[in-house]
């Protein structure tokens, strides 16, 4: 078995991390400072920015920020993704099985996964979980920053009903590396915690000096710098966890403990990823140089406004008095003898007017840059059909559909995460609740999204499905009905559930839809047997030969239940 890496080995990597990181800071920081100040960890950037001293990051910064454009797109820009991607008053994905090659689900296990799905959901969004407040700040930050990362983590000492934690993890908290792959897998996170909150965390494990600040009332409140560094276990590591753990506080170089995790616990989202790297751009990237030049602009026209509105003024250099703008003032000595007077406003060539017309078509390229007219919620005239509506939902859906799609895959590898926990939990084994039909046991289990996105993304299904129908209706009144049997009216329905992301709980199981339809049938037979049986007893009667086949008749009938 491989030896631990000493503290001197992990801080190192640490080292290695944050050199390669250190030339996104000052992207980020700009970023920070015009479009997101609240979003990040405020005492480090106080501390980089402002040598230590630690005060709230929106005042440091307000002087920065004259126009608040692009402060007011970001929040449309997330707030536009959450509501197509993630909605929390829809289930935006379903759950399937992932093997490529498996049979199409029963209906036993179509409504297994229904039921695993909103038992996901009540989880995901119960208040203590924490995941509204950190999707959404994710989602911004990704928006913002190209990258955002979300720690999720097993809660063992709550029930079912919450048994996984969310939180954000502010970017600049983070030192990321990727495999060969791409795939983020190491994550080395610096942050802060009191001497009190360290000792309640790990007690006697926390060095001398934390322990002396801990029980100081004086000191119980100093900043500890505690190094979280998770990444894959080494080849010959024979623990079973697939990630290592260490926790180190930094400053005194001791070693907190080690552990493991059966799966990666930092989901890190990215907006579009161009190259390999742990760290890309966001939309903000491309914008920021615009960003700058409106708040520019916007603090000259200040300028220029309040020139127009309250100018300097000029005067004599014999004048007595300073002249009192104020309205009703008296300025005695301020006008000649020929009743001239002797001071004059300076107004140069001020234009508020001018310089507020440049300011609206720079907003305009920062809304296109930042998504927002795309955001916008899709309009239907009175006069609009519901064909045409489709096919404007599937070109809103082509246009937001590569935004989504990278949302969608850092949601999909939280979603693997949430599964080996409640895996870890016994969830699935049979006799729990929540136990895989016989079928699917041993089977690996993949999300579908269902998300107002995906629905404008398949938008074209339901158009194409109207124009057949169409047309179809069309050569059945020119004298062709049979074109109308070739339909599969379940299979049809199936793929409008599937796109508009019904539950199945809301058909009827197969099984008992083919035994109503077979019992329908067969009562008809016997009532229009029993009919032909009676019409013929009848005519059998008048000739004196019928009543031996009225009888076997009848009796077939009362057998059935259906009463002549």
């Amino acid at each position: 078995m491989s030896e631990d890496p000493t503290v001197e080995t992990l801080l190192a990597r640490l080292e290695q991390l944050a050199n390669a990181r250190r030339p996104w800071e000052s992207h980020w920081r700009d970023i920070s400072r015009y479009v997101a100040p609240g979003l990040e960890h405020q005492a480090i950037l106080s501390a980089i920015e402002a040598g230590g001293a630690s005060r709230p990051y929106g005042s440091y910064n307000a002087p920065n920020i004259y126009d608040h454009t692009s402060l007011m797109a970001i929040d449309r820009l997330a707030a536009g993704e959450i509501s197509l991607v993630m909605p929390a008053s829809a289930t935006w994905h379903t759950l399937r099985s992932s093997e490529p090659f498996a049979s199409a689900a029963s209906d036993a296990e179509l409504r297994w996964f229904d039921e695993l799905t909103r038992y996901m959901f009540r989880m995901r969004y119960n208040p203590s979980s924490g995941f509204a407040l950190a999707g959404k700040a994710a989602v911004k930050g990704r928006a913002a920053f190209g990258t955002s990362v979300i720690y999720v983590e097993d809660a063992p000492a709550r029930t079912l009903a919450a048994p996984v934690t969310y939180r954000h993890i502010p970017l600049l908290e983070n030192y990321l590396a990727a495999n060969f792959e791409g795939v983020v897998d190491t994550n080395f996170r610096v942050f802060t915690r009191t001497a009190r909150q360290c000792v309640e965390r790990w007690g006697e494990r926390c060095s001398t000096k934390v322990r002396d600040c801990a029980r100081d009332p004086k000191r119980q409140d100093d900043a500890v710098t505690i190094l979280h560094g998770v990444m894959p276990k080494p080849d010959d590591d024979r623990h079973g966890m697939d990630f290592v753990s260490y926790y180190v506080e930094r400053d005194e170089r001791h070693l907190l403990g080690k552990g493991g995790y059966r799966s990666f616990p930092y989901i890190v989202f990215h907006w579009n990823r161009e190259n390999q790297g742990p760290y890309c751009e966001g939309p903000v990237a491309l914008a920021l140089a615009e960003i700058k030049s409106v708040n520019m602009l916007s603090k000259q026209e200040y300028i220029a406004t309040q020139q127009w509105v309250n100018p300097p003024t000029a005067q004599r250099d014999d004048a007595t008095n300073p002249p009192n703008l104020n309205p009703g003032a008296p300025n005695p000595g301020l006008l000649s003898e020929t009743g001239e007077l002797l001071i004059r406003p300076i107004v140069t060539q001020q234009r508020p007017d001018f310089a507020r017309a440049i300011i609206e078509a720079k907003h305009n390229q920062l809304r296109e840059s930042l998504y927002v007219n795309l955001w916008q919620i899709l309009i239907q005239n009175p006069q609009m059909t519901a064909t045409e509506a489709s096919i404007r939902a599937q070109e809103k859906g082509d246009l937001l559909g590569p935004s989504g799609l990278s949302l969608q895959e850092g949601l999909a590898r939280m979603i693997d995460r949430e599964f080996t926990l409640l895996e870890g939990r016994g969830v699935f084994r049979p006799g729990r609740p929540l136990a895989a039909p016989g079928g699917l046991q041993g089977h690996e289990i993949g999300v579908t999204f269902t998300g107002p996105l995906d629905k404008l993304r398949r938008a074209g299904e339901i158009v194409g499905m109207q124009r057949v129908l169409e047309l179809a209706g069309a050569m059945a009144k020119f004298g062709k009905p049979q074109v109308l049997e070739r339909f599969d009216l379940d299979e049809m329905l199936d793929i409008a559930q599937d796109i508009h992301g019904a539950p199945r709980s809301m058909f009827k199981p197969l099984e008992d839809v083919g035994q109503a339809e077979a019992a329908s049938q067969q009562v008809d037979q016997i009532k229009t047997l029993t009919e032909l049986a009676v019409n013929g007893g009848n005519a059998a009667k008048a000739v004196g030969e019928g009543s031996a086949a009225f009888s076997d008749m009848l009796a077939m009938a009362q057998n059935a239940g259906v009463q002549p």
